[in-house]
This record gives structure tokens, C-alpha cells and sequence, in this order.
């Protein structure tokens, strides 16, 4: 099996199965090293490039870097043609590295092997293990490379940690009588550093014991005035103290054997568990599955956003697994996530746990790294769970973590903590409805909650299903027995008042969102742009929190207004869904509204007409995708026309995210239809040319929504832009509403209210003198009368349509008459007619290469051949037709086409293959809205089954239709009656 080993003691070196790789230039071998101090971490480009480059960088950093990257990705492989080591990750890049590949690694698991061998007094083992870990230093760290600043200040802490393990070796051995062999040793190293007093009091320690008093004096005199003269310092207590035994002739310097260790102390520092804690019960069994039976010291993570319950799982699961760790519990608060308290600083947290755990306070270390050493060597062996509550990030923790197997870890945080070592990560979400509603019954009382239980799940609702929001409620419950539970809902109801109303003695949602929050504004300027970004969020109350949405608020590129909201989700204040989607809390919404009013009101009014123009260049996209170029409306029906006038194609700016394909134009609708109705919703009630955007947004938006699947947003949409444009007074834009109102209402409202807005919209439309608008409408209103059985009127709407449109010469415009039109000619006798005007529909199809024109002509004529009893013929015409619908994701189309397929197949006495279109029409027919085509998709099933010989479902399928069509008993369309039935 290949090998991969790291070498950063000493010149940089990798070699795979003892090979030495070629690494390439200086810059390449430091971005290597860069990657190997931090390894299995994404490193963002920009730290590269400030670790790479002192000030000032060159232009050219960012693309150095990434030819640079592509070096190291073709070197760093096991196999010639195996898998890089070298991994891209979001914004930068990442080096794995496994375990005992890193002479780094090996470095200081030995050195930790021989600390834990001393603390147990075994003293060659301690000895053996530190000499192994000086002799992996081959040299300085990275000798040979020019190295930056930044580089060079995080070396300088690998060489105090040799030093240390160094003085550390000198000391096992000094314990083990080597005292003659080390004197020479230990004079080099003090010349080398002659500051390090311990090393001094070494070298006094090893001439004593050697006989040598007079030199040890000698050595304690130059201690002290090399302090003096570079420090201006006195020796430290405990070589003053040396230097007396020394003068003494103490018996203990002569190295006495070791006292057996005082009895240990249990350390109890947990916090009581929270005793109305409910559920968890798989974070809790998954959490005690991994802290037993590691061979290594288990870290579980717990992160999740404020107010999630981290602390109260982690107290829970300590106290439930103290019988398992005999040296008792470890606990501090690391005030990461406190808005009033700075967090604690490692070197602190450390004094606290020796101090606890039987270190006199006057021998604890000041240095945090011999602390660490100080506090590893205490704990070993000796079965102690830690719990590191609120940490603020991975750096925060490291030092605290144990290193043997006897011991456990439970850290909490906001941000997902990925870099710990050994570490399994839980997520800690919001409660289910059930568990929320039983933590208010803990809190308030059983007995309220029962009396009132539908105010009690809305009051948990309200508080997001956030187990902090919901103690708050309950503790204001607990305050005022005399109040229902409806009174503090209807106090929450106000989205403006909520976050102030979640406020009881010391606990507060508020602050612990503000937290974050602030870190972000007060920070530097990527920073600063985040907190931009979250504001704009508030201000456009987006649903759904997309990196496209982001990007047209900011008006930067997509790309950057991702790596903003990764930063949020890392800070907790957006939750990461897929990639470029994020959701947000319901009250970290409201705190993004609240800090919204911080943002100029012009900037905020730019930002939303950005965020329009977006989502109607996107609509248009979909539209111009359908029709391979040209814009067609539900069915086939031309849309382009309704475009108001200042809204058409124009240059892309940097910041636009638009669909290039019928998959992304599927994902596209998906990810933001929400956040359209969200925009639209806003904007309407802002300045005139923003509300008038706002109802393009509208018509743009309407025909895909209704197409994708989106009925209900459609007509709420739909809705909004009659009323706007009708408060403007935008007559154009008013007809357009009523159209698009008209068309979503088809099928399933009473015939008389789609034909109210047809008309409407035509006697607004005749006195401004556009045709092509006119045609349109009359066009809607021949296929509206023809599927009301009203063939001879249906006949002059369309033929006073397609007049028009012959007039105006725009072929596309023709074609779609001629193809709507085909159906109600052979209604009305006209066979031969028909089939002409759909035949000439495709040619025009063909000849201005339209695919949504093309589709609905093949509709229309596999419909005309199914009438006329071609079966074959049919079927063949419309799986073509199918086709283009699937493509092109448009489901009325797609619901029509199932139908007059199912009507094919029957023909055909393929029973099966009818069965399944119908049924499939069915399913269709219901995402979009058409109640009217439900119902003959029923019918349909129902001839279907009595022509296979089941009568019994025929007649029950049969009568589910006509209860489905109701109150719709105005549509009588005589394609469908032909095929299968009047209803």
C-alpha cells in the first residue's frame, strides 16, 4: 500500500513509499507548508494570500495562487494516478493529511506519551518517548524557505514547544541519574537560551549532583544577571528557592526516590441539570454511545444556534454518565456566547481546572503552553469528563482537551467546531411540536397547558419551537397564574413586539442573537458586509435565504454573496439547507428586520429593485427556454406581448444569478418562488417605480409559477398585481393582471368569473389600439367559451384574433392562433379547415425554430386526429408533444397532452397504457389547480374501467367526477366529451 509522510521539522519534505516528491517553486513549497500547519481545514484564500505575501501583495496573488494550487494537486498523490491530497473546498483550499503522516503529529503525540509516562513514574518510558520526539527535528521548522511573517510567528511557537519537550527530556533523565552526561548538554543550552530559567535551574541541579556546588552557585549568579541586564527582572521564586537548597546542601537535590502521589481529588464542578429537560433522548443515546470504549481521549461537539438548549443537553448527559468517569466532572462556562462577558482565555480555563484538581494555586504555569502540558499530565489516568459549555471557536478549546482514552469531552458552540481532533459532532435543532409544548407544560404547569391546549401550541409556534423562547414564556406564565395562556399569545402576535416581549429577569432572546450580530459590524470589512447582507435580508423579510437573492440586495457577484452567507451560517444567524439555500429562524428574522432600519432607506429601496429586476429577468429566462427564444404562456398562449414597456432584454450584470437550462430553470422557480411572492409583497406598497416594477415582476413571473406547479403563489401574485396596478393607474399593466388572473382561474372558478376579467380586460384594451394585446385576449376568450360548449362564439373570438394577428405579420403570433383555434374549427364542422391551420402551425414552428409553439401545435393536432378516430396517428403526435411538455416542465400542457393520449390508447383498446395517462392527468391536474380537468381525468378513468369490463369502479369513477365538477358544471369543452363522456 502507498505511504504518504510530511516533513515539517526540518527542510520541507514529502515522500510517498520513501520517494521524495517534487514540490515545485519557493511560493508552491510555502503554500504546501501553509496547508500542512492547518491540515484536514479549509484555509480561505485570502489567509493564503496574507500567510504567502507580506504587504503589499501583487495584483497577480489571487491567480498565482491558484496556478500554484494546481502545482501541488498534481504532485500530492499516493498513486500516479490516484486521487489528489489537494481538495478545493468552498472559498479555498484543503490538504488532507492522515493520522501518523505528519512528523508534526508524531512529534507531539510522542512527546504527550512520554508527559502521560512520567505522571504514572515511569520514568524510561518517559525518557524513551521524549527522545524520540527531539529526534524527529531534523532542523529549524521549514529551514531553507524564505519565509512571510505570518509564517514565521507561527514557527516560532513549534520552536517553544521543542524547547520545551527538551527540558522536559532533561528533567526524566536528570530523575533517572544522569546528571554527569547532561552537564555538558545543558551549558549549550543555556548559552543558546539563556533566559529559560528552568533550564538554568537544570544545569544547577546536574552540577550539584555532581559535586560540582561551587559551579552551581556560578551558574544561579549568571542566571541572575543575565536576567537583570536583558530583562531587568529577578529570578523567579522557584530558582531563588534552588539556589538556597543548593547553598543548604538540602538532602532532596541529591535525588531522593519519589514519594508516593497524595490521594487524588473527585473533582465536582457540574451545574445542576435543568429539571424540566424534554426529549433528546437520540442526541443523549448518541452522545453516550460515542464517550465509551475510545482508545483516545472522545470529544463530542454539540453545536447549534442560540437558545437551542446546547448547555442544558450537555449538563443532562454529564450528570447521566458520572458513574461512567470515576474522577468526576469538569465544567465551565466559556463565555463565548455571552453579550456582556469577554470570552475566557485558555491559560485561565486551565488555572481554574489544576486549581481544581489538587495544584497548589502558586505552582500553576502562567504560560499557557505549560499549563497545558501541566494540566494533561494532572488528568491522565484519572477518568474525568470535561464539559466546555459555549465556546466561542476551535482555538478556544484545544488546549483544554485531554489526551488519554481515560477521559471525555463535551464541548458546545454555535459554530459547527469541524477541527477538533478526535471530535463527533451533533447537531442540536429546535424541539418537534410535541417535545416544545411539554417543555411549556414543565415550565407554567400541566394543568394550564391542558385547559388551553390550542393556545399553547400557538404560543409554542410562535417562540419558533426555541426551548430558550418557550422557558421565557413559561417562566411569565409561572409569574402570572391569574393569566390564560391566550393573553401572552395574543401579546407574541405582533412580529414588531415579539423579540421584546421574549424578555423575563435574566433571560433574553434578543441579546444572545445581538451577540453575533455585533461581532460581525464591529469586525473588518468582510465582516461588515455580512452584517449588510443580514440587514438586507430583514428588510425584504425573504423566506427563503438564497445566495442569488443575496447577491442582487448587495448588488455583488453570487459567488461573494455566498461566502457571506457560509460565514452566517457559521455565526448561526442563517441555516444552511443545500448549497446557495439557507433558512432563517423565525426571531432571527424579526432581529433582521429590526436591524434592517440601521441600513440607509435608499439603499434598502435599491437593493429590493435589484432583487426585482433579478427575479423578472430570471421569469423571462424560463420563459425564453420553453420557446427555445420565444416567450409563450401557459398552453401556447404568446406572453411576450404583456412585457410593460422599460422591462426587456439588457446587459447581465455581475450580480444577476439566472437560469441557463430547463434543469436549472427548475431548481431556479423551486429555490425562489417564495421569496418572489415575498419581493412582490414588499414592493407593492414602495415608492411609484418601484411598485411598478413590482407588477412586471408579476406578469413576468405568473405563467412559469402556474407552468413549474405554483398555483396558489401564482394567484396570490396575480391578485396583488390587479390591485396594485389598478392603485396606479398603469391601464397596460392592469389588463395584463386581469389576463393572468383570468388564465389561473380557468378550470377552477365558475366560467362567468374567468369571462368577467377577459372582457374587462378587453374594454380597457380596445380604446388603446393594440392589437397584439387585443388578440391575445380574444384568444383566451374563444378557448374559455369553447370549453363552455359555446362552439359558434368561440369561433368569432378566434377568428377575430387571428385577423388581427395576420394583420400585425408576426408569425409566431399567427402560429399560436392557428394552433388554438384548429380544435374549435373541427367543433364546428370544419375538418379539413383544422387540419390545415395546425398544419401550418408547425410549419411556422419549424421555420422560426419555436419548441413551445411546436408543442402546442402537436397537441392540437394529436387532439384533431383523436376526434377524427386516427389513433395511431394520435398517439405517436402527442408522445411527441409529451415530450416537449416534460422538457420544457409545463404542466397544463402536459396535463392536456395525458389526456388526449389516454383518449389515443382507449381508442386502441390498450386499457393499461390509458389507465396510467389518465391517472397521471389526474395527479397534474391537482398541482395546477384545474379542478374542471380533475374531473375529466376521473371520467376518463371511469370510461376506461367500463370499456376493460369493471363496471362497478366505472360507475363509482364516474360519479366522483361529477361531485368533482360541482359548482364547475359551466365547462362542457366537446373534445372531452367525445373522448369519454359528457359530464
Amino acid at each position: 500500500m502507498s505511504g504518504m509522510r510530511f516533513q515539517l521539522l526540518g527542510p520541507l519534505e514529502v515522500q510517498v513509499d520513501d520517494r521524495p516528491v517534487p514540490l515545485g517553486t519557493v511560493k508552491q513549497r510555502l503554500l504546501c507548508a501553509t496547508l500542512l500547519l492547518d491540515p484536514n481545514e479549509v484555509l480561505h484564500t485570502e489567509h493564503l494570500a496574507e500567510t504567502l505575501w507580506d504587504e503589499p501583495r501583487p495584483a497577480s496573488a489571487a491567480a498565482n495562487l491558484r496556478t500554484y494550487a494546481h502545482g501541488l494537486r498534481q504532485a500530492l498523490r499516493d498513486q500516479p494516478d490516484g486521487a489528489s491530497r489537494l481538495h478545493t473546498g468552498t472559498g479555498g483550499y484543503l490538504l488532507a493529511v492522515r493520522p501518523g503522516e505528519r512528523d508534526l503529529d508524531e512529534f507531539e503525540e510522542s512527546a504527550q506519551q512520554g508527559r502521560d509516562a512520567r505522571a504514572r513514574g515511569d520514568l524510561r518510558q518517559a525518557e524513551a518517548s521524549l527522545a524520540h520526539a527531539l529526534t524527529l527535528w531534523r532542523d529549524s521548522p521549514l529551514a531553507g524557505l524564505p519565509l512571510p511573517r505570518a509564517m514565521a510567528a507561527r514557527l516560532t511557537r513549534l520552536h517553544e514547544q521543542r524547547l520545551m519537550v527538551e527540558e522536559e527530556h532533561v528533567q526524566a533523565k536528570l530523575d533517572l541519574g544522569a546528571s554527569a552526561e547532561l552537564v555538558g548538554r545543558l551549558r549549550e543550552h543555556v548559552e543558546t537560551h539563556p533566559l529559560r530559567q528552568r533550564g538554568w535551574g537544570q544545569l544547577m541541579t546536574a552540577l550539584y549532583r555532581t559535586g560540582d556546588v561551587a559551579g552551581a552557585v556560578d551558574a544561579y549568579l549568571r542566571a541572575r544577571r543575565m536576567l537583570a541586564d536583558q530583562l531587568g527582572i529577578d529570578p523567579s521564586p522557584s530558582l531563588e528557592a534552588l539556589y538556597r537548597d543548593i547553598l543548604d546542601h538540602r538532602p532532596h537535590l541529591v535525588g531522593e526516590p519519589q514519594r508516593p502521589p497524595p490521594a487524588r481529588i473527585v473533582v465536582r464542578g457540574l451545574p445542576p441539570a435543568v429539571d424540566t429537560f424534554v426529549g433528546r433522548r437520540a442526541e443523549i443515546d448518541a452522545v453516550c454511545g460515542w464517550l465509551g470504549g475510545s482508545a483516545t481521549s472522545a470529544v463530542v461537539a454539540l453545536h447549534g444556534p442560540g437558545g437551542a438548549g446546547k448547555s442544558a443537553l450537555a449538563v443532562r448527559i454529564a450528570h447521566q454518565l458520572a458513574d461512567r468517569y470515576p474522577g468526576g466532572t469538569l465544567y465551565v462556562d466559556l463565555q463565548g456566547a455571552d453579550a456582556d462577558l469577554p470570552p475566557l482565555r485558555p491559560v485561565d480555563v486551565l488555572g481554574r481546572f489544576l486549581r481544581a484538581l489538587g495544584m497548589p494555586g502558586g505552582a500553576v504555569p502562567s504560560d499557557v503552553g505549560e499549563a497545558t502540558v501541566a494540566y494533561r499530565s494532572e488528568i491522565a489516568g484519572r477518568g474525568v469528563l470535561v464539559v466546555l459549555d459555549n465556546a466561542r471557536d476551535a482555538a478556544q478549546v484545544r488546549a483544554l482537551l485531554p489526551a488519554d482514552g481515560s477521559c471525555g469531552v463535551v464541548v458546545t458552540s454555535r459554530r459547527m467546531l469541524a477541527t477538533l481532533p478526535n471530535g463527533r459532532h451533533l447537531a442540536v435543532g429546535l424541539l418537534s411540536r410535541t417535545e416544545a409544548v411539554g417543555l411549556l407544560a414543565g415550565e407554567c404547569g400541566a394543568d394550564r397547558v391542558a385547559a388551553e391546549p390550542d393556545a399553547a401550541a400557538r404560543l409554542v409556534e410562535l417562540c419558533g419551537m426555541l426551548p430558550l423562547a418557550i422557558r421565557i414564556v413559561g417562566a411569565r406564565l409561572a409569574s402570572r397564574p391569574e393569566w390564560p395562556i391566550a393573553r401572552l399569545v395574543e401579546r407574541l402576535a405582533d412580529p414588531g413586539l415579539r423579540l421584546s416581549e421574549l424578555e423575563f429577569d435574566d433571560l433574553s432572546v434578543r441579546p444572545s442573537i445581538a451577540l453575533t450580530y455585533a461581532a460581525l459590524s464591529d469586525g473588518g470589512a468582510r465582516g461588515q458586509l455580512c452584517a449588510r447582507a443580514f440587514r438586507l435580508v430583514g428588510s425584504t423579510r425573504l423566506p427563503t435565504v438564497t445566495a442569488r437573492a443575496v447577491a442582487a440586495l448587495l448588488g455583488e457577484p453570487p459567488a461573494l454573496a455566498e461566502s457571506l452567507l457560509e460565514r452566517l451560517a457559521d455565526e448561526r444567524l442563517v441555516e444552511p439547507r443545500e448549497p446557495g439555500v439557507y433558512g432563517i429562524h423565525d426571531l432571527v428574522r424579526l432581529y433582521a428586520v429590526e436591524r434592517a432600519e440601521d441600513e440607509p432607506a435608499d439603499d434598502r429601496e435599491a437593493g429590493l429593485r435589484r432583487l426585482l429586476e433579478t427575479y423578472v429577468q430570471g421569469a423571462r429566462e424560463l420563459e425564453r427556454m420553453t420557446n427555445a427564444g420565444h416567450c409563450f404562456g401557459p398552453a401556447g398562449t404568446p406572453a411576450c406581448g404583456w412585457a410593460p414597456t422599460g422591462v426587456g432584454d439588457q446587459d447581465r450584470p455581475a450580480w444577476q444569478d439566472l437560469p441557463e437550462s430547463p434543469a436549472q430553470a427548475a431548481r431556479w422557480l423551486a429555490e425562489e418562488h417564495l421569496n418572489v411572492l415575498a419581493a412582490f409583497r414588499q414592493a407593492s406598497t414602495s415608492t411609484t417605480g418601484t411598485a411598478t416594477l413590482a407588477a412586471a415582476l408579476a406578469w413576468a413571473s405568473v405563467a412559469a409559477l402556474r407552468r413549474y406547479g405554483y398555483r396558489q403563489e401564482a394567484l396570490t401574485l396575480v391578485d396583488g398585481a390587479v390591485a396594485t396596478t389598478g392603485r396606479l393607474g398603469l391601464t397596460l399593466e392592469h389588463c395584463a393582471a386581469l389576463f393572468y388572473r383570468a388564465t389561473l382561474h380557468t378550470g377552477s372558478a365558475e366560467p362567468s368569473v374567468v369571462e368577467a376579467d377577459l372582457l374587462r380586460c378587453l374594454e380597457l384594451l380596445r380604446p388603446l389600439g393594440d392589437r397584439e394585446q387585443i388578440s391575445i385576449c380574444l384568444e383566451a376568450l374563444g378557448n374559455l367559451r369553447h370549453r363552455m360548449g359555446d362552439v359558434p362564439l368561440a369561433l368569432r373570438h378566434h377568428d377575430e384574433a387571428l385577423a388581427l394577428r395576420r394583420e400585425s405579420g408576426q408569425l409566431l403570433m399567427i402560429g399560436a392562433a392557428l394552433s388554438s383555434s384548429a380544435p374549435v374549427r373541427l367543433s364546428a364542422g370544419a375538418e379539413k379547415e383544422a387540419l390545415a391551420d395546425v398544419e401550418e402551425a408547425l410549419r411556422i414552428a419549424r421555420d422560426v425554430d419555436a419548441v413551445g409553439l411546436r408543442g402546442a401545435a402537436l397537441g392540437a393536432r394529436g387532439q384533431l386526429l383523436c376526434r377524427t378516430g386516427q389513433w395511431s396517428e394520435a398517439r405517436e403526435c402527442l408522445d411527441e408533444a409529451m415530450a416537449i411538455a416534460e422538457w420544457s416542465e409545463d404542466l397544463p400542457s402536459r396535463c392536456e397532452a395525458l389526456l388526449s393520449r389516454a383518449a389515443a390508447h382507449l381508442g386502441l383498446a390498450d386499457h393499461a397504457a390509458a389507465a396510467r395517462d389518465a391517472d397521471e392527468a389526474g395527479t397534474v391536474a391537482v398541482r395546477i389547480g384545474d379542478r374542471y380537468l380533475r374531473a375529466v381525468a376521473r371520467q376518463a378513468q371511469g370510461r376506461i374501467a367500463r370499456a376493460a369490463g369493471d363496471r362497478s369502479a366505472a360507475s363509482i369513477l364516474e360519479t366522483e367526477a361529477r361531485d368533482l365538477l360541482g359548482p364547475l358544471s359551466g365547462y362542457r369543452d366537446p373534445q372531452y366529451a367525445d373522448h369519454f363522456g359528457r359530464l
